[in-house]
C-alpha cells in the first residue's frame, strides 16, 4: 500500500476505472477514490473516473455519480500516466478502457477476488476483504485523507453491496468495524438499502416473476438455473440492468445449493453469475475462463446454453 500511494502521489494524470458492467462496488469503490483524490488538494493532477458502461439507475442516487465518465466520449489519444483498477479480476474485465493503457503507464491494480491475476504493476489484491470498498476505505484512510460524507455514502454503498447487506459470510468483523465509522460520518444507512434492495421497477419484477415461473431445478446436483435471452429484455423492454437480484433469488430456494443466472447479451454471448451456499463456483466459473469468489463467481462465454450446463452440471457432478 505504501508503494501504491507514492505512485499516485507522484503522478500527474490518473484514471481509475472499475468493471463492465458495473454493481454496488465497483461504483461505490472508484466513485469513492476519486472523490478523495479530488479532496486531498491535488491542483497540479488531472483524476479521471471513467468506465465502459453507464452506471445503473439505481445507484444515481449517490450524489457525484454524474463525474462517471463513459470511455466511447473520451479521445484514445488522451495519455495517463498512471491507470488504477478497482475491483477486476483480469483487465479484460475494465473492456475498452483498457485503450487507455500505453507502455508508458504505470497500472495499479486493487482487488478482493480470490481468481486475480494480479496484472499490476502494483498489485494490491485481499481476497478476505469483502469488497473493493472496504480496501480503499483502508487505502484513503492510510492518505490521511478525511472521509467526507459523500465519500462515507459511496464507500458504504459498495460495502453493503457485495456483502447483501452484510448477509454473506464475506462480512468480516472488520468490515463491520469500518460500516459503523461511516455509519458514524453520518451516512442514512436506511436510504442506501432502500435503494440497493427494495427500489425494482416494474420491469424488473416482471422480469423476477418470468425467472421465478421458469427456472430449472437440477435435483442430482443442487442446482437452480434461469436462462434470459434478448427476446425476453425486448418483449418487456428492458435492460440488462433490469435483471439485478435474479441469481439471488434462485438461490434463496431451499434445495438449492448453487445457483446460476445466464444472459444472453447483444453480441450472443452468454455472461452467466453464480451464487452458493458453500461449493466453490469460483472452480467451475473457471470452465470458463471467470472466477471470483468462492461463493459468487461469473463468466462470459460464446459457447450455447445448452454446452454451458452440460459443462458445469458435469464439473458439479464430479
Amino acid at each position: 500500500m505504501e508503494k501504491i500511494i507514492e505512485q499516485i502521489q507522484k503522478s500527474k494524470r490518473i484514471l481509475i476505472t472499475s468493471h463492465m458492467n458495473p454493481d454496488g462496488d465497483a461504483i461505490g469503490s472508484s466513485l469513492a477514490l476519486l472523490l478523495a483524490l479530488n479532496n486531498n488538494n491535488n491542483e497540479n493532477k488531472v483524476i479521471r473516473l471513467v468506465l465502459q458502461d453507464e452506471v445503473p439507475s439505481f445507484l444515481k442516487f449517490l450524489k457525484h455519480y454524474f463525474l462517471i465518465e463513459k470511455s466511447n466520449i473520451i479521445e484514445t489519444k488522451y495519455k495517463f500516466d498512471l491507470v488504477i483498477t478497482l475491483d477486476s479480476a483480469d483487465l479484460q474485465r475494465i473492456g475498452n478502457v483498457s485503450d487507455f493503457i500505453s507502455e508508458k503507464t504505470k497500472l495499479i491494480n486493487i482487488d478482493h477476488h480470490i481468481s486475480n491475476l494480479e496484472f499490476g504493476d502494483l498489485n494490491y489484491v485481499d481476497a478476505k476483504a469483502s469488497s473493493a470498498s472496504e480496501i480503499v476505505y483502508k487505502l484513503i484512510k492510510e492518505m490521511k485523507i478525511e472521509i467526507s460524507l459523500d465519500i462515507a455514502e459511496a464507500l458504504y454503498t459498495g460495502i453493503s453491496a457485495d456483502t447483501g447487506n452484510f448477509a454473506y459470510s464475506n462480512t468480516s468483523s472488520e468490515t463491520l468495524l469500518i460500516a459503523s465509522k461511516l455509519r458514524g460520518i453520518g451516512i442514512d444507512n436506511e436510504k442506501i438499502s432502500q435503494y440497493l434492495y427494495s427500489n425494482k421497477s416494474e420491469k424488473q419484477l416482471r422480469i423476477l416473476g418470468l425467472a421465478l415461473e421458469n427456472m430449472e431445478f437440477f435435483e442430482n446436483v443442487k442446482l437452480n438455473l434461469f436462462y434470459l435471452t434478448q427476446a425476453d429484455l425486448k418483449r418487456f423492454k428492458a435492460k440488462k440492468e433490469d435483471s439485478e437480484g435474479i441469481v439471488e433469488m434462485l438461490r434463496s430456494y431451499k434445495e438449492c445449493e448453487v445457483a446460476l443466472f445466464l444472459r444472453e447479451e447483444e453480441d450472443g454471448t452468454i455472461k452467466g453469475s453464480f451464487r452458493s451456499k458453500g461449493r466453490d463456483v469460483n472452480k467451475v466459473a473457471q470452465l470458463f475462463d471467470g472466477g471470483g469468489h468462492k461463493k459468487a463467481a461469473g463468466f462470459k462465454s460464446d459457447k450455447t446454453k445448452k454446452e454451458i450446463v452440460e459443462m458445469i452440471l458435469k464439473k458439479l457432478n464430479i
